[in-house]
């Protein structure tokens, strides 16, 4: 079985994947994603190096390379590979969180995955399918993306495999830190670039209003940022940064953020672009804060204090969305349409301001007590959390490459 990784970036459920796959005797595996140098520098790739070939997606050499390959089935999260890449698909995530899909990007979607595999995926065929965690994403896979039940992979967190089992520990990539991971707390705050800041807002109607009401935002944030550092300084622990690619943040909210964190030697700034291997982040991490970016559904597997800082409250919710990876804008979504779960469904703690989120991560500093929160949660939403779920998704890619009907596989069960 020939199978083409095609990876937004090398980590969390692909990573597993591919590292199960790598180690499969009867696959022969192509691995692509973008700065695959950076990748290769990572602690993961250097502890646990790949047999098989990583190559760069953005390398003019890769194409040829890729049909050459000639893959029978590709593994992708997020972005779909081009046409004549492999005639089969398992799609994959970056998390199981809170916000819905667009429209738009599932109508892009569609188009991608009919290109690839020549089959509308909302079509019962053995040529694609979707990973899911468990069954309430599996559900709305079927009921708002339109997905038959057939095309529904009940394969699970394979990113918990990892986690349950580390490759590495603290000790092994503490020098991979600025900040002293090894004698000190680790506050890890988990940034989603989807509210352009860390508070979402209440959007406000007008070109002028949504121009004072962000810098407002910012503001706020730096009001947070600040408060928190001092608070970590005070209890001797650190504070970890942890970002999305670069160039999805507004400049100003970055500036801003720098202007913080370099006032203290306690706080370090990570972006996913430049520090792709995210499981030594979470490995480090003694508590995080996010405002419900999917990164901390991973952390529960830890059990380690989760506190969320939820969005704005109303009708209508503003977020940052890119077009074609490249150009950022905002947009207004109704309430109703923009949570695939509810924001208050989480494993942790939730927090409407930063006074909120202060006092809960005082408490998480003094005294943890969230993991029966974070199991209940998991059980609810991902019930297969065993260490086997990348074993799992090598079942169904066995199955899609040998043109079978897997619909008899496709429901979560504890067994």
């Amino acid at each position: 079985m020939r199978v083409l990784v095609w990876a937004t970036h090398l980590q969390t459920d692909i990573l597993a994947v591919a590292a199960y796959l790598d180690r499969s005797p009867d696959v022969d595996l192509l691995i692509v994603t973008p700065g695959a140098e950076v990748f290769l520098r990572e602690p993961y790739a250097r502890l646990k190096p790949f047999s098989a070939p990583v190559l760069d997606r953005d390398d003019p050499a890769t194409h040829d390379r890729v049909m050459a390959f000639r893959a029978d089935i590709a593994v992708a999260d997020n972005h779909v590979p081009p046409r004549g890449y492999a005639p089969r698909l398992f799609y994959m995530w970056h998390g199981l969180g809170w916000k819905a899909r667009s429209r738009l990007d599932l109508h892009v979607f569609y188009h991608q995955v009919q290109q690839l595999t020549g089959v509308d995926p909302r079509t019962p065929n053995s040529s694609f399918l979707a990973q899911c965690y468990g069954p309430t994403d599996q559900e709305w896979r079927v009921s708002n993306w339109g997905l038959p039940h057939s095309a529904c992979a009940p394969v699970g967190m394979a990113f918990s495999d990892l986690l349950l089992q580390p490759p590495y520990s603290k000790q092994d990539i503490a020098s991979e830190f600025r900040i002293d991971v090894m004698r000190r707390k680790t506050v890890a705050l988990a940034i989603t670039w989807h509210y352009a800041g860390i508070f979402a807002r209440q959007p406000k109607f007008g070109r002028l209003a949504g121009s004072i009401s962000s810098w407002h935002a910012y503001q706020n944030d730096l009001r947070f940022l600040r408060r928190t550092i001092e608070l970590v300084q005070k209890r001797g622990a650190n504070l970890l940064i942890c970002l999305h690619d670069r160039h999805r943040y507004d400049p100003r909210f970055l500036e801003m953020v720098y202007s913080v964190a370099g006032e203290s030697d306690m706080v370090e700034i990570r972006f996913k672009s430049e520090h792709p291997d995210n499981l030594a982040d979470l490995l480090v991490a003694d508590v995080m804060i996010s405002n419900l970016s999917s990164f901390i559904s991973y952390f529960y597997v830890l059990g380690r204090p989760a506190i969320h800082i939820l969005p704005a409250q109303g009708d209508v919710v503003e977020r940052a969305t890119m077009l074609f990876s490249r150009f950022r804008m905002n947009m207004r979504v109704r309430t109703g349409s923009a949570w695939m779960l509810d924001p208050r469904d989480v494993g942790g703690s939730v927090a409407t301001s930063g006074d909120e989120a202060l006092q809960q991560l005082k408490a998480a500093l003094h005294e943890p007590s969230f993991e029966e929160k974070a199991t209940a949660w998991l059980r609810r939403h991902v019930p297969l959390v065993d260490g086997k779920a990348a074993e799992r998704a090598h079942h169904f890619l066995r199955q899609m490459a040998g043109g079978k009907d897997h619909h008899e596989l496709s429901q979560f069960s504890s067994g």
